[in-house]
Formats: structure tokens, C-alpha cells, sequence
């Protein structure tokens, strides 16, 4: 309405002129998340997390602490939780020897890279990418180069690949389920990946936060797929829980020694708080599936129907990813998607992050791991938004763009 419109604009005034100016997504998702609460009508559109599982949580830390305290709550000193190595290696079918605990998958991307990279050293990293991939390695000196994902599917090109590997490059960071479009790369894909990296003595990093929403589908950690793959994950975006700050790292054992070794003197260990709630969820985590599956059972059908809905005005391409709760659609005639994403928040309320953030311009990521009537009411916004952008104000919407 006008009235809405109105207090989104008198109250986002200051925030509009120079928020969506922000060179990175994570430099602009934490600057938004200072300045909540946000007004009430606003819609977050970008969330790429499972809402907290509260309830389930504080039932882990009544059981963990209550009499006596849970034997998991042991010293992690200078080699993470056992009960964590442990339930991982159960899980994943791997090499207990082959598993460092980290404080989250960011950590866990840092430690890779200062355990191999040195100044001087070539990175490659996917794009459209997460921007913290290629932050981390600046970070230790090294010269970052791009590997384009094809428009298309976001598959990774065998032969761009290739063509893009050069003597001094140390390593590949690529993500599975892609962050930002969700798609997901074929084991028979990575095998490629990995062959081609190994010809050249280099070792890819798989950054698998969201792979988890696939792992119903039978697909197996990439760090088992090729001894020069290594796969980075936590308990944040698929379950949700990223108060525990609990990510972890698989690989070859002789290499996880050397990641360990080398951090010793920058990382002194995981939370012995966090990491034996930790190990509880990893020992019995359905409970916590059930909690995701429960989300996206009620949301997805939300996003496909708004999605199918705004494809077929022709508003938006690409393709809905079939796993996970993120998606990066194209938005039609819309090839400055920062300057869109700035005009959608001062007029609708509704915040996206825009492809800028993630190297292809031209493209939004949603988010719909969250409560869906709030998703349900910002799709809406947003479909009639685009809409009356291409037709004009004077034209009506279909009813089909209206929030239900």
C-alpha cells in the first residue's frame, strides 16, 4: 500500500543511500544485522539458514546439563571433541584420523588455506561464490583467480577448468550445494574435478554447508569421492544451529595432521561448551532432519508456486534447485540487480541481496529455509514489484502475484 510504502521509505531514508553500495555480502549482512530490528513490515529475502531449532536445543542442554553432566563435556584441548570426531566418522564412513573439529566452516576454510597456501601462491575460486571464500585467501596472500560456474545449471566445465589451473595455483574452492544458486554437482562431476586438479598436483576444497539437504539422495561427502578433495562443513545452515559454532574438516589423514599442525599456533581449539552439545546432536540427529525436512516441506511449495508464477510472466529464468533452501534467479531486463535491490527495499520493504554480492550481476539469491507465511508475503511483494517495474504502476498485477 501507499501507507506501507511511505514508512518503508521514511524509515530506511539513511540505510538506502549507501547500504546497497557495500562492496561484499558478508560486509552488508552483518551492517543489516546491526541495525536490527528492522520496521515491521520488512521481508528478508536472502536468509540462507534453517530457522533455529530452539526447542530441540534446549531440550540437548537440559539433558546435557543436568545430573550428572553429560561425559561429553570433556577437555578438547588441542584435538577437538572425541564424541564429535567420532559421530562424524560414523556418519560419514570415513577415517577418524581424517577429521579436525573447527568453530564453524569459516574457520575451517581459513585453516585449509593457512595451512597450504603461502604468499605468492594462485587460489581458485568459483564465482558466482560466496564472497568469503576468496576474502580468506587474500588474507593469506595469495593471488585469487575466478573459474566462471555456466549460466546454465551452475554446473562447473571440466575444460574451463582445466584451462583456468595454472602452475602456481595451490588450490580450488568450489561449494556443494552451490551457495549462491543451490546446485548441486554430481559425484561423477567431482571425480572429474578432482582428476583434473590431481594432474596438477593441486588439492580442491568443497565447501558442503548445504549438503546435507542432499545427503538423502545417497550423495557422499566429496572428501570420499578422491584423496586430493577435502570437505568443509557444519552444524549451521542445514540444522540450523550455529550457536554451537561446530564445523569440521575431512580429508586425507597425513593432511589433517598437517592442517592441525599448522594452526597450532593461530587456532587453540574448539569450545568445550559447544562442541559436547555438539556431539549429542551428531549421536542422535534426526531429530533435528525431521526439523529441517518439516521447514521445507511447508516452504518450498510456497517458493515453487511464486517461482512458476513469475517464470511464466517472464520476470524471472533459471531453474528452482531441487535440494536445499537457497535459489539465484535471473531477474528479466534487470542487469543492475544492486540498483534493483536498493529501489525493492525503499518501495516494497523487501531486502534481497543482490548478484553483485556474489559475482554475476543480473541475479538475486533467495532464501526459504524460514516461516512461510512471511516467505509467502515477500514473494508476493516481490512478484508484483517486478511485475508493475516492466508494465508500470498503472497496470494491475495478476492475482497470482498477491501474497495468499
Amino acid at each position: 500500500s501507499d501507507g506501507t510504502s511511505r514508512l518503508m521509505t521514511s524509515s530506511s531514508s539513511a540505510l538506502s543511500d549507501s547500504f546497497f553500495d557495500l562492496e561484499s555480502f558478508a560486509a552488508w549482512s552483518r551492517a543489516l544485522y546491526r541495525m536490527m530490528p528492522l520496521p515491521a513490515h520488512t521481508r528478508t529475502m536472502f536468509e540462507s539458514t534453517i530457522s533455529e531449532p530452539t526447542d530441540l536445543l534446549s531440550g540437548v542442554v537440559r539433558s546435557a546439563f543436568g545430573e550428572p553432566v553429560t561425559d561429553r563435556f570433556e577437555s578438547v584441548f588441542g584435538r577437538g571433541n572425541r564424541f564429535v570426531i567420532s559421530a562424524l566418522a560414523d556418519h560419514y564412513g570415513f577415517d577418524p584420523d581424517g577429521i579436525v573439529c573447527t568453530a564453524g566452516a569459516s574457520t575451517a576454510v581459513s585453516m585449509v588455506l593457512h595451512a597450504l597456501v603461502e604468499p605468492g601462491d594462485r587460489v581458485l575460486v568459483e564465482t558466482p561464490r560466496f564472497d568469503v571464500l576468496d576474502s580468506l585467501a587474500r588474507e593469506c596472500g595469495a593471488e585469487v583467480d575466478f573459474l566462471d560456474r555456466a549460466e546454465t545449471g551452475m554446473d562447473v566445465d571440466p575444460e574451463r577448468l582445466a584451462a583456468a589451473l595454472t602452475p602456481q595455483t595451490r588450490l580450488v574452492l568450489i561449494s556443494n550445494l552451490h551457495n549462491p544458486s543451490g546446485a548441486l554437482l554430481s559425484r561423477e562431476r567431482l571425480r572429474e574435478i578432482a582428476d583434473i586438479a590431481a594432474r596438477r598436483g593441486v588439492l580442491v576444497l568443497v565447501d558442503e554447508v548445504y549438503g546435507g539437504f542432499a545427503e538423502a539422495a545417497g550423495e557422499p561427502a566429496a572428501a570420499r569421492l578422491a584423496p586430493n578433495l577435502i570437505s568443509v562443513n557444519s552444524l549451521t545452515k542445514v540444522f540450523g544451529l550455529f550457536a554451537l559454532r561446530c564445523g569440521w574438516i575431512l580429508c586425507e589423514p597425513d593432511l589433517a595432521r598437517t592442517i592441525a599442525r599448522r594452526n597450532a599456533n593461530r587456532e587453540f581449539g574448539v569450545s568445550k561448551l559447544t562442541h559436547a552439545l555438539a556431539a549429542l546432536v551428531l549421536e542422535n540427529p534426526e531429530p533435528f532432519r525431521a526439523h529441517w525436512r518439516a521447514i521445507l516441506d511447508r516452504t518450498r511449495p510456497v517458493m515453487e508456486r511464486h517461482y512458476d508464477a513469475m517464470r511464466r510472466d517472464g520476470l524471472i529464468a533459471g531453474e528452482l534447485p531441487e535440494y536445499g533452501c537457497i535459489c539465484f534467479p535471473e531477474i528479466v531486463d534487470a542487469p543492475d540487480t544492486r540498483r534493483l535491490a536498493r529501489e525493492l527495499w525503499v518501495r516494497n520493504g523487501l531486502l534481497l541481496a543482490p548478484g553483485e554480492f556474489f559475482g554475476r550481476a543480473g541475479h538475486v539469491r533467495l532464501g526459504f529455509g524460514l516461516e512461510p507465511a512471511a516467505l509467502d508475503d515477500g514473494l508476493g511483494r516481490l512478484h508484483e514489484a517486478l511485475f508493475e517495474r516492466r508494465a508500470g504502476p498503472s497496470r494491475t498485477a495478476p492475482l497470482h502475484a498477491k501474497a495468499t
